[in-house]
């Protein structure tokens, strides 16, 4: 299964079936919350691993290649150390398939970076389902203590139609099996949603799943800001998440996933384009850069199959790795 990101209009789709069990890492199709859609985006972690580049936190990477195949040792070793020159300290991964452990993991640790896990949940594999903790499994057994920023339990779960309660319940569940694992207690176990669930009555219970704010936002999908305004909507959109759990937001604010495409079809003042992703990601960088994880390091080819779902045909080109080396 690929851990669920999509980055578009309406709500997520279902499973990938990619390699037996793979993360569909920054697949969101957003709906609702924005003025034309919602954002969704994951990872972050405590202000103690936000050190060495000012202004430079975390990249998203997913393992796979453009086909669903999961990528090979010496391209994941060659994507990490660029991703470790580029001044980045923290890299996010979604699940822990296609080699983490065996690749992503020593290739983090050889380049000095901190590692953002993820135990992806979705309809047909939810909360302490066999899968989940399966996974949750992987992360106490291999995770390197030292290395690890925080720990992600579901992706916009409730935001594609999970059960909020169940969400919650679970966390605290990991949270305690981690800690009593050895775990340092510094390293936030936590979920992220987008602001618009976790403005939805009655969802104020996620607050209870987040040991620090961790949140979605992606400014393309609300079709009143432009590019050079990504930063300023990033910020807006922050606050209105901390005014909702202001106890987790106290013990640090971060934005788990935020990008701009490329390339697709225009949302209304949000144009996508590479010289408009290149003013959006200075944006970014300049306002929320050192709390906030870009999606992605290059583009996720292997998101072409959810083509019909992609409302503005930006799915696959959120890639900003080349932008972020110029920067």
């Amino acid at each position: 299964m690929k851990a669920g990101i999509v980055a578009a209009s309406a709500v997520i789709i279902g499973t990938v079936a990619a390699s037996a069990h793979k993360a569909h890492a920054g697949l969101h199709l957003r709906r609702g919350g924005y003025a034309a859609a919602e954002e969704s985006c994951v990872v972050h972690t405590t202000t103690v691993y936000v050190t060495a580049s000012p202004k430079r936190w975390s990249l998203t990477y997913t393992p796979y290649a453009d086909n669903g195949d999961c990528r090979t040792d010496s391209v994941i070793k060659s994507d990490v150390a660029k991703i470790a020159k580029w001044g980045y300290t923290t890299i996010r991964v979604y699940s822990v398939d296609c080699g983490v452990f065996e690749s992503v993991v020593p290739a983090a640790e050889a380049s000095g970076l901190k590692v953002i896990y993820g135990v992806y949940l979705d309809s047909a594999n939810g909360p302490d389902s066999a899968a989940a903790n399966e996974q949750l499994d992987a992360i106490i057994k291999d995770a390197p203590k030292d290395s690890t920023a925080m720990i992600i339990i579901g992706n916009e779960y409730v935001f594609n139609g999970g059960s909020i309660t169940a969400l919650v319940t679970y966390v605290k569940k990991a949270r305690e099996q981690i800690y009593a694992a050895g775990f340092p207690k510094d390293i936030p176990v936590t979920t992220t949603e987008t602001v618009g669930t976790m403005e939805t009555p009655g969802n104020e219970v996620i607050c209870e799943a987040l040991d620090v704010l961790t949140v979605q936002i992606h400014p393309f999908f609300d079709y009143n800001t432009e590019a050079s305004q990504a930063g300023d909507f990033a910020l807006s959109q922050l606050e209105k998440a901390a005014a909702i759990c202001p106890e987790a937001a106290a013990k640090g604010k971060y934005i788990t996933e935020i990008g701009w495409p490329h390339g697709g079809s225009q949302n209304g003042n949000a144009i996508a384009s590479p010289s408009e992703q290149v003013k959006a990601i200075k944006s970014i960088v300049e306002k929320v850069g050192d709390i906030a994880c870009l999606l992605s390091y290059e583009d996720d080819g292997w998101k072409s199959k959810f083509g019909a779902s992609d409302k503005f045909g930006v799915e696959t080109k959120f890639g900003c790795g080349t932008v972020v080396a110029s920067l």
